[in-house]
């Protein structure tokens, strides 16, 4: 019986590992908005305003005074979405960087887009703002696939307004604004690979940033390790005698599991404790034990611990009747038969890998 559990264990790892496949990737290219580039008089100076600050060490002042000149064209910033903003303050300085909700200007990640949620803009005191963009989609599978090969190894067994362009200004900074089309296929996660040069035929590029675009997840592995307060014994064969083992007071287990989340988190962050979810997995041992429960986060200082309770079912050998501790038992006689034990457990969860 036990063998036979293994053995569906393993079927069941065989068939979810074709699910990892080889990344597809595609070219795009963003269209240019009507109306753009948009021409900005520049009054208060904020386009230099961020070339110094990202000069001295401040990329967020940087990036608050490019948006304040981007509100001042007219463009209207969605906060959530995704803005790739290229600011090009000379020949030899340009910043890359992104506009979306409270990240940083530096962050590059990205948590899943829709078809017109990722833009490109290029600014630039050269009349048109002119430069040459180029972006590959990488097709990937989800976290959880990504790292299910290393799981299994544990057992052995995401039309903006604007207003007129203006014609003339005594400052003038130039705004390419371009949108993205993404294809559903690479929406919910991929890598966006994106170099910009001044025109298609410079050498050398100004500005390469590579984003990853992982959308949030249901799904997350996890390493547990419960205890239950059951005494139990263990019986084995030693040099053809039946001997009995007592197991530890208060058994510590560890099970890999994986969560189903109610609600979608980041599963690439430091720790997924933010939502309750239901666990289910199997003890990592020899010893076939499913476990099921669910769990719920703790903040504890710099980290966050989960909390779990639930059931784990082992499958253990019991005596046989007519059977004894201490009998002497022939090579060919199996004085065993199947026992199933049922062990509330209570524990503490951490994330894998």
């Amino acid at each position: 019986m036990v063998k036979k559990l293994a053995l569906s264990f393993f079927i069941l790892c065989i068939f979810l590992a074709p699910l990892i496949k080889a990344q597809d990737q595609m070219i795009v290219v963003p269209k240019p908005l009507s109306g753009t580039p948009l021409l900005v008089d520049d009054k208060d100076s904020l386009f230099r305003k961020a070339w110094r600050f990202s000069k001295d060490g401040y990329v967020e002042w940087a990036a608050d005074s490019l948006k304040k000149l981007i509100e001042q064209s007219g463009f209207k910033l969605n906060p959530k979405n995704y803005y790739v903003v290229v600011a090009n303050f000379n020949p030899a300085e340009t910043i890359m960087g992104m506009f979306h909700q409270n990240a940083s200007f530096y962050d590059t990640r990205m948590y899943g887009l829709t078809s017109d949620t990722l833009y490109y803009l290029y600014i630039s005191e050269k009349d048109s703002a002119k430069s040459f963009l180029s972006t590959v989609l990488i097709y990937k599978e989800s976290y959880f696939y990504e790292h299910l090969i290393d799981f299994i190894g544990l057992f052995p067994f995401i039309s903006p307004t604007m207003t007129t362009r203006l014609e003339t200004a005594k400052n003038p900074v130039w705004i390419d604004v371009r949108k993205f089309e993404i294809p559903k296929k690479f929406q919910k996660n991929c890598d966006i690979s994106m170099i910009v040069k001044k025109d298609f035929y410079d050498e050398k590029y100004i500005a390469r940033v590579r984003f990853d675009n992982t959308s949030l997840d249901r799904w997350s592995y996890g390493i547990s390790t419960a205890i239950t307060s059951i005494e139990e014994v263990d019986f084995y064969l030693e040099n053809g005698v039946i001997v009995v083992r007592p197991k530890p007071k208060g058994d510590l287990a560890s099970f890999g599991v994986i969560n189903y989340h109610f609600k979608a988190v980041d599963t690439k962050a430091k720790s997924v404790a933010s939502s309750f979810h239901v666990l289910g997995g199997f003890r990592i041992s020899r010893t076939i034990e499913p476990i099921l429960g669910i769990g719920m986060g703790v903040p504890i200082s710099q980290i966050d611990l989960h909390i779990f309770a639930g059931y784990s079912v082992e499958f253990a050998q019991t005596l046989d009747d007519g059977y004894h501790v201490g009998d002497v038992i022939n090579e060919a006689v199996d004085p065993f038969k199947l026992k199933v034990r049922g062990r509330p457990r209570l524990g503490i969860e951490l994330k894998f890998p």
